[in-house]
């Protein structure tokens, strides 16, 4: 974990003291539905997980090299951001619906591809490191009224606050006088469990991995451009 934490600050700050960039700082916020993949490798779990809606916000910079003779353009970004993710569980019978949220402190570094002229279009692709923040868990349903499903949870003495896995999205941003506006659709997912399996021949599941997918809408200053 620290290793990769170190690696992606060493490329966030080659990137940013390179000549022939601009400079973006701003802010962002959007919606997005959140769930959680939770089975076990060996034994087949029956888990039927549904959505639920969520927000997040942060902040964010931007670097995007300078225009030249090519068609496509390249960049990075670096965010911090408050992400609510989580899950609910259904259940086939008159239980009602499980539903856990846990709040990240989220940090994606991710590289940029773009191209256009007024409007720009882009994709961008990355990593991020994820540090719990505070978790809302319902009240565990009965166990004797599943109706033949499994049932796991977030667990604070059991599990992990802190995890990594990979972010891409794909929008348009356009500079204007007052600033740059923002708008991307995003995918987020995580790499690492965030339940702690322990010895594989329990039934605790070893795959346990948070996504998310949503839109944000950010507005950002511009702090320059760095001649060659």
């Amino acid at each position: 974990m620290r290793k990769v934490a170190f690696t992606l600050l060493c490329l966030f700050f080659a990137v940013s003291v390179t000549r022939g960039q601009k400079t973006y700082i701003g802010v962002k916020s959007g919606g997005h539905i959140a769930s959680a993949f939770i089975d076990h490798t060996i034994f087949n779990l029956a888990i039927n997980s549904g959505f639920e809606p969520n927000f997040h916000a942060g902040f964010f910079f931007k670097y995007l090299s300078k225009k030249r003779k090519t068609k496509i353009y390249a960049g990075l970004q670096f965010s911090v951001n408050y992400v609510q993710k989580g899950w609910r569980q259904i259940f086939l019978t008159n239980e009602p619906s499980y539903e856990a949220q846990m709040n990240y402190i989220e940090i994606p570094v991710e590289a940029i591809g773009y191209f256009g002229n007024k409007n720009n279009y882009f994709v961008t692709g990355g990593f991020y490191m994820e540090f719990l923040n505070s978790y809302s868990l319902a009240k565990e349903p009965n166990q004797n009224n599943l109706g033949g499903q499994d049932f796991y949870t977030y667990e604070p003495d059991r599990d992990h606050e802190a995890g990594y896995g990979f972010r891409t999205s794909a929008g348009v941003f356009r500079d204007f006088s007052f600033g740059q506006l923002h708008l991307e659709g995003f995918f987020s997912f995580s790499i690492s469990n965030f339940i702690e399996a322990g010895d594989l021949t329990t039934e605790t599941p070893d795959v346990s991995n948070l996504w998310t997918t949503g839109v944000s809408l950010g507005y950002l200053l511009s702090l320059g451009e760095k001649e060659e």
